[in-house]
């Protein structure tokens, strides 16, 4: 199995079971029968536009069944897939489709408009769901392999992280790299023709990867939230409970946010950051493995993996089959157990490099030495970490300014040169705080000129236009010079707390006008750290709220106001106002309006 294709994989599925349920999205699904031929179509259609062996295909689509079919008719046709969010700012995009000279964007209707904005140059661009039916008038057979021509060793998808250069940078993932990762965790995780996965990651997020192929290469049915469906907290527990969940691969704090169980859940796969002892306790059971996986984009989805029980030390276990781990020192060999030191992973699912970087791919995937004096190639994680007695790895942070925020990888030094674009700003240093338990971004710059500081709207529409979501600051403090360590460098646990929100300026504030209204401000001021909230400002986009704050800001609001509040809830009504109307419709209007 290792050294096939990823869509030899699923064919396979395909010939052992084509009746079994493959894709489900709401009301629509697809047996494997019916998805093979409907990605063989649409391989065909994008071979028609120029995507073959070792192409480019953009996926630029909202969260659907689409994608998916998308991914395996790339696989089908020989071009690599590159997941593109839909809500990235326009200049991220603009840079990714022109490093990898993207030949096709599949996109839809909803989001064409854009990607013909961020796809300017794109030879090709595939509105699915408008173009559907000249799709479906294709042959629905199989690909010769003359056709094709796809090897093991092309590449299978490009996913994008953040690059310290002030530009993400992009991992080559071939088809072999991520059949021999499939091959080593259904050896941990034995998942069956019964079980149901929940495709939950963006695309972009290599956990997309895990899930998809620990469907499709077991004959499992992958289940797709539709656009509509909950994101975390008590409504998405029910919702998983609802579908029959039996597979969920989540970031811990997310998972923190289910307050209520899922009893359809067999495998709980937990990754991207430190999993808290509380929440083994919580979700550990007999009948159920909660699995903490660890693994860096650059060696393929997960590299060591550990069950966790109950009472026991969290730690990141040990490595999946045909992965090594060392951990070494300065010079780059090994410490002894128990020292902390670099994690340095080897094994054959490492990715090839970085698109356009051949300096960058030489500097973190290194060939050394192993016992027999053998060359193996490894790549260094920035990770700290070291043996326990008992031979698992406890991960210990990280050596550089990388961080991880709700799962993503985020490198300080990008945002700190996306604020030193702006001429009113000297010096900026970025680092991870904690407000109340939840993670934030906190950002600090020096004026460029003594006595002026810089215009916070101005930087907040900087951020705002070339960060993702996830890594704009909540926070913006000025300082008048940044702490530095003996070396010169900026020194982040020097830097003070942060008081001051990142939010914009000069906006009217609407006082409110109902108990209600002001029982509603005061909580969202207090989970948010604002002094003065106005009922008009929106949860999201004035004041920078994101989903795992939501989760917080409904279990506050239904204890303080006896009103049952759900995270869908404040996305519908993201203002004091809007949900204060909908929580009490009762309500005299001109009190509400």
């Amino acid at each position: 199995m290792s050294e096939r294709c990823l869509h030899e994989v699923f064919q396979s599925q395909v010939a052992a079971r084509p009746e079994a349920l493959a894709l489900v999205c709401g009301d629509r699904a697809m047996t494997y029968q019916q998805l093979d031929q409907v990605t063989n179509q649409l391989a065909r259609k994008l071979r028609q536009l120029g995507a073959d062996r070792g192409t480019f295909v953009a996926i630029f689509c909202e969260r659907s069944e689409l994608p998916v079919v998308a991914v395996l008719a790339c696989h089908k046709a020989g071009a690599a897939y590159v997941p593109v969010d839909t809500d990235l700012p326009e200049d991220r995009v603009r840079h990714v489709a022109d490093e990898l000279d993207v030949v096709v964007c599949v996109t839809e209707a909803a989001v064409a408009g854009k990607a013909e904005r961020v796809f300017p140059r794109t030879a090709a661009r595939l509105a699915l769901d408008q173009e559907w039916a000249s799709v479906r008038s294709l042959p629905d057979s199989s690909l010769r392999h003359e056709e094709s021509d796809v090897d093991p060793s092309d590449l299978a998808y490009v996913i994008y992280t953040s690059g310290s250069t002030g530009r993400p940078k992009g991992v080559l993932t071939e088809h072999r790299h991520v059949t021999r990762f499939v091959a080593s965790f259904n050896e941990v995780c034995g998942t069956g023709p019964d079980d149901r996965v929940y495709q939950g990651f963006p695309l972009s997020f290599d956990g997309s990867v895990e899930e998809i192929w620990m469907a499709f290469s077991n004959g499992s049915a992958l289940v797709v939230p539709g656009r509509g469906a909950p994101r975390l907290g008590g409504d998405l527990a029910r919702h998983l409970a609802e579908l029959g969940i039996t597979y969920f691969s989540t970031v811990p704090t997310l998972l923190a946010t289910l307050v209520e169980d899922v009893p359809t859940l067999r495998t709980l796969v937990v990754s991207g950051e430190p999993c808290p002892p509380e929440l083994v306790n919580r979700w550990a059971r007999p009948g159920r493995r909660l699995l903490n996986v660890y693994g860096p984009t650059e060696t393929t989805v997960n590299a060591t993996a550990s069950e966790c029980v109950p009472g026991q030390p969290v730690s990141i276990g040990r490595p999946l089959p045909g992965y090594q781990v060392r951990v070494v020192g300065e010079d780059l060999c090994p410490v002894p157990p128990g020292a902390a030191g670099e994690l340095l992973i080897s094994g054959d699912t490492l990715a090839r490099g970085y698109v356009s970087h051949p300096d960058l791919t030489d500097s973190r995937f290194v060939v050394l030495a192993d016992e027999q004096r053998k060359p193996v190639r490894c790549y260094r994680t920035g990770d700290l970490g070291r043996w326990t007695e008992s031979g698992d790895l406890e991960f210990l942070g990280r050596i550089d300014s990388q961080v991880k925020i709700r799962g993503y990888r985020v490198e300080l030094t990008e945002i700190e040169s996306v604020l030193l674009e702006h001429p009113a700003v000297s010096a900026a240093c970025v680092r991870l705080v904690d407000h109340d338990g939840l993670q934030a971004l906190a950002a600090y710059v020096v004026p460029a000129r003594p006595g002026r500081s810089p215009n916070r709207n101005e930087i907040l529409d900087l951020v705002e236009r070339k960060l993702p979501a996830y890594m704009v600051p909540g926070y913006l403090d000025v300082v008048w010079e940044l702490p530095r360590t003996t070396s010169g460098k900026a020194d982040r646990d020097r830097l003070p707390d942060p008081s001051a929100p990142l939010v914009r300026e000069s906006r009217t504030v609407v006082p409110p006008r109902t108990d209600l209204e002001r029982t509603i401000a005061h909580v969202w001021s207090e989970v948010l750290g604002i002094a003065e909230v106005s009922v008009e400002d929106d949860f999201f986009t004035v004041l920078g709220g994101h989903s795992l704050v939501a989760a917080r800001l409904a279990g506050a609001l239904g204890h303080m106001t006896q009103h049952p509040v759900s995270v869908r809830d404040i996305y519908r009504f993201p203002t004091v106002r809007r949900l204060a109307a909908h929580l009490d419709p009762a309500a005299p209007p001109e009190n509400q309006a």
